[in-house]
């Protein structure tokens, strides 16, 4: 039995948590599958790559099809899933981790480091999970670029493009969604 998973919003602890709270619910359903419907334009960096891992080392297989946006960090939960389908108008938009913070220059320092840290560290996960190579995703990110579901599909970051029909209340699923 396939469970559902429909998460909308930014990657920030509560939906996280939200997002581990609905893993562990298939779980305990005895689902087969997790189908999880992402659409996300990013948001914590540490708490993506958290997520990622889970997703990758969990103990049923998680499908990933992206039915929206797949922006900044999204990028990293997307990939860490083994089996990957989009919809056709779907997006992906690759660019350099940012900040936020105070303007002392000794903190601009530790930022402009905690940033570049975490752009390399998003290019090699992409890379190593699609077939673009690490100088093609990082001119990529430098640049901010835009991706449509069928250029993802010709660099192996989609591994299929297709139309799924969000399944009705009644069935396993859980909605995690974030309106603004």
């Amino acid at each position: 039995m396939d469970y559902y998973i429909i998460f909308a919003g930014m990657i920030e602890q509560n939906f996280g948590n939200r997002l581990l709270v609905a893993i562990n619910d298939a779980i305990q359903k005895n689902a087969t599958k997790i189908m999880l419907l992402l659409s996300s334009v990013g948001g914590s960096t540490q708490e993506g790559f958290t997520l990622a891992t889970i997703i990758r080392n969990c103990k049923i297989p998680v499908a990933i099809h992206a039915t929206n946006n797949i922006d900044s960090i999204a990028n990293v939960i997307y990939l860490s899933a083994k089996e990957r389908t989009a919809e056709s108008y779907a997006k992906f938009y690759v660019h350099g981790a940012n900040t936020q913070g105070a303007f002392d220059e000794k903190s601009l320092k530790e930022q402009l480091l905690a940033v570049k840290t975490e752009t390399t560290r998003i290019a090699y996960y992409i890379s190593e999970n699609c077939g673009l190579n690490l100088p093609e995703v990082q001119e990529m990110m430098e640049a901010g670029t835009s991706i449509t579901a069928q250029k993802a599909l010709e660099y192996g970051i989609v591994q299929g493009i297709k139309h799924i029909e969000v399944p009705p209340a009644n069935i396993y699923r859980e909605d995690i969604v974030f309106i603004n």
